[in-house]
């Protein structure tokens, strides 16, 4: 019995012994290794990790990317208001600068063949696509002195006569319009000062060419020489531009000669205006709402 105790006391000694060496073994281990658990820990919490970084990941791509659109389509939004703002200015550009360009024409014409008259600056406020190469309306009328009959140039040129008049407005009749009554009496002079007399009767939309009519055959018309108002019949003042000659050809019935002549205004583009204040007897003055009265 004392021999089993000894044994136990032995056995019991020997087993302190060794957990006491495992102990310090595993505490100085533990400063260079991490225990198993630790290793289990780290691993559960490395795999939670990959699961819920990638999707966040994904998603902060995916935000970063729709972000990213959104700065584009911003940008593409503001670069396009940019161009409609050029494209307007450059619009407006292009006006001032065909209206500043009429207004210099205008201005050397005044200086010239407009300086025995008042000239009433006008602007066209009307113009309707049905009656484009007819009628315009400016934005001048009684109340400025405008009166019924009074001639209008643009741009160097004659266009035609005011036929209608209100306090503040004008309708002008444009020498484009192919009416019968629409006429003016014209004369071309030569290097020599010889006048040869016509009528400007007729427009020809397609080639935007006048029609200088009864010009008698015995007068060599030359291409390049000037048109201008005669004066004669009362309608119109002598001098004012109309064109130059484009080409001399017979007539129908080979009475006479017709030219055509190129207008000093463009009947298709022009804004600006001048009314020529100058009181004139007129009997035959007519306008389209009193058809029937020949013209010169």
């Amino acid at each position: 019995m004392s021999r089993f105790v000894r044994n136990k006391k032995l056995i019991i000694t020997l087993i302190g012994i060794i957990l006491f060496v495992v102990i310090l073994g595993v505490s100085i281990r533990g400063r260079s290794e991490s225990a198993w658990y630790q290793d289990v820990t780290r691993d559960v919490v490395g795999t939670f990790q990959r699961v819920f970084t990638v999707p966040i990941g994904w998603m902060d791509s995916t935000v970063s990317s729709i972000s990213n659109v959104r700065d584009i389509y911003e940008e593409n939004r503001q670069l396009k208001q940019h161009l409609t703002k050029y494209a307007e200015v450059s619009v407006e550009a292009d006006d001032l600068r065909r209206e500043n360009e009429e207004l210099r024409q205008m201005v050397e014409a005044s200086d010239t063949s407009l300086r025995d008259y008042d000239l009433i600056p006008a602007e066209v406020i009307g113009r309707t696509p049905n009656d484009w190469q007819r009628y315009v309306t400016v934005n001048v009328g009684e109340e400025r002195g405008v009166e019924k009959g009074m001639a209008v140039t643009a741009a160097g040129g004659m266009v035609g006569r005011v036929i209608q008049t209100s306090a503040y407005t004008s309708q002008v009749q444009l020498l484009s319009d192919n009416n019968r009554t629409n006429n003016v009496s014209a004369v071309v002079k030569d290097a020599d000062g010889k006048a040869t007399y016509g009528t400007i009767d007729g427009f020809d939309s397609e080639t935007n060419e006048l029609f200088f009519t009864k010009v008698s055959n015995s007068v060599k018309l030359k291409e390049g020489e000037i048109v201008s108002t005669s004066g004669l019949g009362g309608r119109y003042p002598a001098g004012l531009v109309i064109g130059t000659v484009e080409s001399i050809e017979t007539d129908e019935y080979g009475v006479s000669q017709v030219a055509r002549i190129k207008p000093e205004a463009d009947f298709n583009d022009f804004s600006q205006m001048f009314v020529i204040d100058r009181a004139l007897d007129e009997p035959f003055l007519t306008g389209p709402e009193e058809g029937g009265a020949a013209g010169e």
